[in-house]
């Protein structure tokens, strides 16, 4: 899929590039006046540059979060994003984009969670310290109860945790398990990679 969206995102390149030096009217048809771009960590420097011809200087708002980076052969960091500014801007320094501004206040989730998520991140960073770009820990604005940590989770005790009242969506790390334990629960059917959950909204999770 990665690869995919690569070949897409050349080509579409360099069509947008044809159409600006061949057809100019047909290449501001195809620009937008505001552009804004979520879960930015996903995307490669190709499909970053589109945004950029797409919108005017000025224009173009980027949001994302390095350590939530999912896609197979993408590890992003900011500073790309800014390698690719001074590309489009070429001699015209003021077009490069500013430093990106952090954000630690969540409005999404309660204290409960984003400590369990920073406790996790702490482990992934102290055996990876590299694997992504390091913010400051994230806050939210109400208390709420922290989520249940069972480890090692054996398969009978997921099987007897999707059987009871709290049928929640099964989310595993390796899109690869997801048929073996789809079948070993029983053909239950909210089984799901971490890629494919990405933006999906539950009640419950398991993870």
């Amino acid at each position: 899929m990665g690869r995919l969206r690569s070949h897409f995102s050349i080509a579409y390149r360099a069509g947008l590039e044809e159409a600006r030096s061949g057809d100019p009217d047909l290449f501001d048809s195809l620009r937008r006046s505001k552009v804004y771009v979520d879960e930015i960590q996903d995307y490669t420097q190709a499909e970053i540059l589109l945004f950029f011809f797409l919108s005017g200087p000025g224009d173009l708002f980027l949001a994302g979060d390095p350590a939530q980076s999912v896609v197979e052969g993408v590890e992003f960091r900011f500073e790309e994003v800014r390698s690719v500014g001074h590309y489009v801007a070429g001699e015209r320094r003021d077009l490069i984009p500013s430093k990106p501004k952090v954000v630690n206040v969540n409005f999404r989730s309660h204290s409960g969670v984003l400590n369990t998520a920073a406790a996790v991140l702490r482990c992934m960073f102290g055996a990876f310290p590299d694997s992504a770009k390091q913010l400051n820990e994230d806050r939210g604005l109400f208390l709420g109860p922290r989520p249940g940590v069972i480890y090692p989770l054996a398969l009978g005790r997921l099987k007897e945790a999707v059987s009871m009242n709290l049928k929640g969506a099964v989310v595993l790390t390796h899109d690869t398990n997801v048929s073996y334990i789809r079948r070993a629960l029983g053909n239950y059917p909210l089984v799901y990679g971490i890629r494919e959950a990405k933006g999906l909204e539950f009640q419950r999770v398991i993870v």
